[in-house]
């Protein structure tokens, strides 16, 4: 058997062809961009979506395939007419247009994160449609659904209109216990219902090639598509966090923290953002860092200018350097989890005349550090999480990633797999096709000769991190105050 896996990312969409043992076979990619606009608008062609996926099936459909599995971005906004046809760009994720409506909600943000577990936000895809229906009525009126990219692309594909529960729970409009569209919130957002698709489990068939997609392709008419979920929770399984207790973390530009969770927590409180996974009655946790590789690049630019190879000098130097009593809030974007606040800024404390550039780059080091393990304590609460597994251009530093084990305390696990979206809707589109019971099983499988490196904790270290840590948290508290 083999599958097609469809990847729709921020500036490319690419696909992937694995055979029943995971190993790839074919890929093609292509890319394309945003349109940035004025007033932080950010939007994109439709045409850019559906002209990227039937060039890369083009390519793909002659290796015989057997099944097709989408996987993508969340939550940007197509509005489309009763044919499937764009009336609009796509508001884009990133687009922060509807600002001030999400700001008019803001007191109903507990209720909200009761039956949504996310607090209003401009990325969701529901603060999106509230803004279409009160600034643009006349598209909102002619608008026959509202879709995210991956229901336009499962409409390319099939000329039917569904989405999955991992969308839906990113849209502010999902009541996340039971799985559908909550009445109550349809109702504060202002969104009739019949304008979204209907809800599947994630890691479903949700629908069938059509005749007129094979023959604009060459792939099979009939050949199953498999709602995968969104990217985030795909990442997390390719990654190997497909069990309770491994949480995924992607250090890039910022950094990113996922965890399975069994169950919906009952005492979920608002220091998390808790989605559905691609496995069926499944939940996710999410948490961020909003600067991460950022904060270096303005370390470098501001402190290191000089240093023309800036990632060796911090590796073989700083990394090993005593921070010296400095301590940094690393909010240089403001603080997302655990208590939401955009207000936020950055701070170096604790500096006197003698405190190196060494000693500062390390105490920024230490300050990411100790804001992810913040974050896993915050997911402690709700599911175990025993180790990590990490990847993103930070990841590839032997020292910051013992750095992280010894803050944290406890086994991070970096490995060479540079396709974990990829990866993961694979194995959950396995899973739906009967290749594997499940993706713990599936991914064993399928990473036998992976290979992976390990860093384990020194608990000297981390006790005394976890006193820092105490500083850092008293030190933010103190300036709120004020």
């Amino acid at each position: 058997m083999k599958i097609l896996v469809v990847d729709v990312g921020t500036s490319s969409m690419r696909g992937i062809v694995y055979a029943a043992d995971g190993s790839q076979l074919a890929s093609c990619q292509k890319k394309y961009q945003v349109k940035l606009l004025d007033n932080g608008y950010i939007e994109q062609d439709p045409q850019d979506f559906r002209g990227a996926l039937i060039d890369i099936v083009s390519n793909l459909s002659g290796h015989d395939i057997d099944a097709v599995a989408l996987t993508s971005q969340r939550s940007s906004v197509i509005a489309v007419d009763e044919k499937g046809k764009p009336l609009s760009d796509a508001i884009m994720w990133q687009d922060r247009r509807c600002v001030e409506c999400c700001n008019d909600l803001m007191s109903y943000n507990v209720l909200i994160f009761s039956r949504c577990g996310s607090r209003v936000n401009p990325v969701f895809s529901g603060s999106k449609m509230k803004w279409l229906k009160e600034n643009r009525r006349d598209l909102y009126d002619q608008a026959y659904k509202l879709l995210v990219i991956p229901d336009y692309l499962i409409h390319v594909m099939s000329n039917q209109f569904a989405s999955d529960k991992t969308y839906g729970s990113r849209s502010l409009l999902m009541n996340l216990r039971q799985g559908h569209w909550d009445e109550e919130q349809l109702k504060l957002f202002g969104i009739d219902q019949e304008k979204l698709c209907e809800l599947h489990e994630a890691g479903s068939i949700i629908a069938s090639v059509s005749d007129d997609f094979a023959a604009l392709t060459g792939i099979r008419t009939g050949l199953p598509i498999i709602s995968a979920g969104g990217d985030q929770q795909c990442g997390m399984i390719g990654q190997g966090a497909v069990s309770e207790g491994i949480c995924s973390l992607t250090l890039g530009t910022g950094a990113f923290l996922l965890t399975p969770c069994e169950h919906y927590p009952n005492h979920l409180a608002m220091d998390v953002v808790c989605n559905a996974a691609s496995v069926a009655s499944q939940y996710i946790l999410e948490a961020s860092v909003l600067t991460c590789s950022s904060a270096l690049e303005w370390f470098h630019s501001a402190f290191c200018g000089d240093h023309e190879d800036f990632y060796g000098w911090m590796n073989e130097t700083a990394l090993h350097a005593d921070s010296d009593g400095c301590i940094v809030l690393p909010y240089f974007q403001g603080r997302s989890t655990p208590d939401w606040n955009s207000g936020a800024t950055a701070m170096f404390y604790n500096l006197t005349l003698k405190t190196s550039k060494e000693a500062m780059l390390k105490a920024l080091l230490e300050g990411i550090c100790m804001e992810i393990a913040e974050n896993i304590e915050h997911f402690k609460k709700y599911a175990a999480v025993d180790s990590i597994c990490i990847s993103g251009g930070m990841s590839a530093s032997e020292g910051f990633s013992q750095l992280l084990a010894d803050v944290c305390g406890c086994r991070i696990t970096r490995s060479d797999n540079s396709e974990s979206t990829a990866a993961g809707a694979f194995l959950v589109a396995a899973c739906a096709l009967g290749l594997y019971s499940n993706v713990a099983e599936g991914y064993r499988a399928v990473n036998k000769e992976l290979h992976t490196v390990s860093y384990d904790p020194n608990l000297d270290k981390h006790k005394k991190y976890n006193e820092m840590r105490k500083q850092m948290k008293h030190l933010y508290q103190q300036i709120m105050e004020i």
